[in-house]
């Protein structure tokens, strides 16, 4: 029996599967017993993959060190395995809902591709300058997103577009400052004392 902490979970129609900190994965069903698969090392992120019949039939699951796996459900099952690089995964995204390939963003700003499709199985699309906090494809751009920011590549590696969340957040609250001071203003017009600071008493 583990003692460890979970640290990732994804819940499901028929169940949920949790991973611990001490590399144990477990699916957990709504009726039936429990099944365990033992990692080498801590997952950082679960991607549940849905079959044809559009129920989840597989899980990717990657770790500290780069490594993804596919394990079926709900036996838990060893199905695929992929290198990257010596870097936690931070991100999965499939490609398409019929294909088994698969993004992988990285705290090296790496984005690969992996799937038995893929030469050599995984192979380094481009990288970019800071931790890929998620990753996902639209309308065949690859979004990288890091914190606020977001980052529009192609297939080679080049930067189709950016905005800059950061700047985004920083203007709205600038602009929620500014209402909040022209309340304030109105307030003081209309009650003479109502701009000055309630004061402490002493007796």
């Amino acid at each position: 029996m583990s003692n460890g902490v979970v640290i990732r979970s994804m819940v499901l129609t028929d169940g949920y599967i949790v991973a611990l900190d001490d590399g144990l994965i477990s699916w957990r069903p709504s009726q039936g017993r429990r099944t365990n698969y033992r990692l080498q090392l801590p997952a950082t992120v679960l991607l549940g993959i849905t079959g044809p019949t559009g129920k989840c039939e597989s899980v990717l699951i990657g770790d500290i060190k780069g490594n993804i796996i596919r394990l079926s459900l709900p036996k838990l099952d060893l199905l695929d395995e992929y290198v990257t690089c010596n870097s936690s995964i931070r991100s999965l995204c499939r490609t398409s809902l019929t294909s088994d390939k698969i993004l992988v963003g990285n705290d090296n700003g790496e984005v690969w591709l992996i799937g038995n499709d893929v030469p050599g199985n995984s192979v380094r699309l481009f990288i970019h300058d800071d931790k890929i906090t998620s990753i996902r494809l639209n309308n065949n751009e690859i979004i990288v997103q890091c914190g606020w920011s977001s980052f529009k590549y192609d297939w080679e590696g080049n930067l189709n577009a950016f905005t800059d969340k950061n700047e985004l957040f920083n203007k709205k609250q600038k602009q929620r400052a500014n209402r909040h001071k022209r309340l304030l203003a109105k307030k003081s017009s209309r009650h003479e004392h109502a701009s000055l600071e309630i004061l402490p008493l002493y007796g």
